[in-house]
Parts: structure tokens; sequence; C-alpha cells
């Protein structure tokens, strides 16, 4: 089917990169270098390209995090944004205001290997100490659970090791209908840190340690708790963080899921694509870095960029050059050959049938809402649809509570369409602290924002969540 053909060629960075060698042709090589000059150290800029705000670094695990952040600092509402693939925190700035200026304590994080965060080599002796599989799995598929304590946490409780693959899990169809796949291998092939479990005890730890400050209630004994809000590999990244930490997050808005159509499980013919695949890995790690640097070139990223946007006036300078000067760091070309080797690992449907299989106690049933744009030549939009209708076991419930799609919009709707999903946002905030915000900001930087103060965007925006465009 068309889908599968789509979303196979888009997520191979070997097509990605010959289209972009080829538009280059003209006038450059692969040999040639940036348009802009090459960032030459791992020095972090002062201030956020795209927003203007100050860079922040959080140390973790003796790794430099970069984050930004805006809104009231004293906000007991906070939200974190996460990124999807190859961007940063940056992809955020059509959004961070407008949620700040609302009265949440807004942060965007650069995942480990993205952005202005650190990259260690995948291969080298600190990336496999800080690997967030390690301890994970049963050595043995056939052991019973038992708790791995080599990590202690102020807050919540530790993390419960489970079998590396498991079995007979039910996924979705590009129809909209169910499968089940025998096996999904949650481990990363390579053994590297650049994985889902590594991201989400990022984004855990930096909950407790930045947004909580260290502890995890307030004065009056009343828990901390933060929203979560992603975008494509961000969401797989944040349902892990949920499903590790459930007391710490109060609900997910998945805006453009991923599929992760080059995960085993998801590739339509594994058999045969799997060493197609496992052969342009090898030389993109072993050859690729020419091919990388005519790619991470502003014309080239300008090019590439308009499959995933359905609206190519989104794509401005801003946007490409904070892409473009990250992905000319050190080290930024060998983290994304690795991604793109990352086959196996946890899959959306499948993190959300655990998350709804969690105990009341723990999850209490905690909203997610999945918001997508209907252009986006990656998503199936009968699959997107179906989490709503068609429940993953017989007499179930559906595993989100609100599907939103967005006409105008492809991958990215938060940069293409802010001015119809930050008001979904605002809505899906309200429901997950299920009171407006206790500070208000007037949103001055806000383009997109059509409400006066939070009292008329509370009376404005319904607590059911039905939104229709």
């Amino acid at each position: 089917p068309r889908y599968y053909l789509l979303t196979m060629s888009s997520n191979l960075l070997l097509v990605a990169v010959l289209v972009a060698t080829v538009n280059l042709t003209a006038s450059y090589t692969v040999t040639a270098p940036p348009i802009s000059a090459p960032i030459k150290s791992n020095s972090i800029p002062k201030y956020s390209y795209a927003t203007g705000l100050k860079n922040k670094i959080y140390m973790w695990r003796n790794q430099r995090i970069r984050y930004i952040v805006t809104g009231p600092p004293n906000a007991k509402q906070s939200v974190l944004l996460i990124h999807g693939l190859f961007v940063n925190a940056d992809h955020w700035r059509r959004t961070i205001f407008d949620l700040g200026s609302a009265g949440y304590r807004t942060y965007a994080i650069d995942l480990l290997g993205s952005g202005y965060s650190s990259k260690p080599n995948p291969n080298s002796v600190e990336a496999h100490l800080l690997n967030g599989e390690n301890g994970r799995f049963l050595p043995d598929p056939n052991d019973t659970p038992k708790w791995d304590m080599k990590v202690q946490y102020r807050c919540g409780g530790n993390i419960q090791q489970q079998p590396p693959i498991m079995q007979n899990v039910i996924l979705g169809t590009a129809s909209g209908g169910r499968r089940v796949s025998k096996h999904v291998d949650l481990r990363h092939p390579t053994n590297s840190c650049y994985n889902f479990y590594t991201w989400a005890e990022q984004v855990e730890d930096f909950t407790r340690d930045i947004i909580f400050k260290g502890t995890c209630q307030w004065s009056d004994g009343a828990p901390k708790s933060t929203s979560l809000i992603a975008n494509s590999k961000g969401v797989i990244v944040a349902l892990q963080a949920m499903l590790d930490r459930p007391k710490f997050y109060n609900g997910i808005c998945a805006i453009n899921p991923t599929y992760r159509e080059m995960h085993g499980s998801e590739m339509k013919f594994p058999w045969l694509t799997m060493p197609m695949v496992r052969l342009i890995q090898r030389f993109l790690k072993s050859r690729g870095k020419g091919i990388y640097n005519a790619a991470t070139q502003k014309k080239c990223i300008s090019n590439m960029l308009k499959e995933p946007y359905a609206k190519h006036e989104a794509i401005d300078d801003v946007l490409v050059t904070s892409m473009m000067e990250p992905l000319n760091l050190p080290g930024a070309a060998e983290v994304v050959f690795d991604e793109l080797s990352y086959t196996s690992g946890p899959l959306f449907e499948q993190l959300l049938q655990e998350l709804n299989n969690l105990p009341l106690d723990k999850m209490k049933r905690k909203p997610i809402w999945v918001c997508y744009g209907k252009k986006d030549p990656w998503l199936s939009a009968k699959r997107v649809e179906s989490l709503k209708n068609t429940p993953f076991k017989v007499g179930g419930d559906p595993l989100v509570d609100e599907v939103i799609g967005i006409d105008d919009a492809g991958h990215c709707p938060m940069d293409e369409s802010p001015n119809k999903l930050n008001p979904i946002m605002l809505n899906f905030l309200l429901k997950a602290f299920e009171h407006p915000p206790d500070f208000y900001y007037s949103p001055v930087y806000s383009a997109t924002l059509p409400f006066k103060n939070m009292k008329s965007l509370y009376d404005e925006l319904t607590i059911s969540h039905t939104v229709h465009f």
C-alpha cells in the first residue's frame, strides 16, 4: 500500500540524503562545507536562536542537557515539551510563549544527542554507563519480574525489569484494523545509549531535579505533577516516562506520534526489507560522513522539510538555521546514523496498552490526547483515528481520550498551524490540571492566542474537550 511505501522511504536517511545530494550537484559536492561556518566546538550559544530565550544547562549523568523555559517562575502548573527526530527544543518556537503566557511554567528540552545537548560517541564507555537499558531487562525471558535497584529516586518507585522481547503484541494497521505481532524486541540492536529508555530517564530526572526542584510535594503536602506535550519521536519518550513514573505526570498530549515504520515489528516484509536496511545502515556509519555534510547544508534541510511540512511557508530561515547549526556540531553525524539503526525498542500502541493496564492507584486514568496533521505523509489517518474508536482487546476501552485532526497541517502542526493547535493544547492542560493556572501572563509575545485573559480562556474552552476544525 502507498502508506507503507511512503513511510518506509521517508524514514530512510539514504533516500533523503541522496535526494539532497542531487539537489546540490549543480553548485556543491558532497565534501563542500556547510553554507554557514561550521561549529568547531560543543559550545552552547547564550540564547536560543529561534526564541531568544536564554539557553540553560542541566547536568545529567555527566552530560550537558540544554533547555529553555518561560512562564511564571512560581507557577504550580508546568508543562514539558519534547521534540521529535533530528530537531531540538527550538522546534517549539511557536508554542512555548503561548503556553507560558497562559500561566504555565513551560520547559522545552534537548534530548541527549540532539540540539545542543551532549553527544557522547555511541561506542564510548560514558555512553554505555548512562544507557537507560542497563538493568531494565531480565536476563532470561522466563524469569519472574524483580526490581532493579541500580538507581535510587527521591520520588516514585524503582523500574521494574521485564523480558527483553514482548510476545503477541496487538498493533494497529493502516486501514484502522488490528493485528498481532509475534514478538517486539525492546533492546537497541547495537546496545546504544540513544534509545527511548535513556531519553525517558532523562525526562524523568529533569522533571524531578528542575521542574520539581528536587522535591515531589508542595509545602502543603500536595503532590507535584507536570504535563507532557510531545511530537513524533518525543511521544514515545513521553509515554515511557509516564510508564516509569506515573505519579510525576498528569497527562500526555501526543502530536503526530511516530509509529516507527523502520521497526522490525512494523515493516511489511521484514524478511526482505530488514537486510536492505542493515546494509544501508552499515554503509552510512562507515562511509556516510560526506553525504551527511551535504545533507546538513541549509538548502538541503529546507528541501527535505518540504516532505513532512504540508505548509511550506512555515519553512523559514529561523527553522532551518535552528536545525542546521546543532546538526553540524561535533558528534552529531554519529548520533544521527546511530538513531537510524534503531529498528527495535518500544512502540506507540504497545506503550499505550501498557499505560492503560497500570493499576488505577498508579495511573488514575490520566488524559491522553492525540493531535495530528491530516496531511502528514508518514501517518495513516485511519490508524490514528482508530485509537478512539476501536479497542485493542475485546470489551476493552479506547486507549486515548481524544483524537483531533488538523486539516491543513503535516507532521509538525505546532509549527505549521499553531493558531489551531495551541488552543487545543491549552484545552488539554485545563483537563490535565483540572483547573486554570494560578498565574497569568499577558500574551505579549503571542501572535496566535486570541484570548485576553485566563478567565475568558477557561470560559471559551469546553471541559468536554470536543474540538472540531
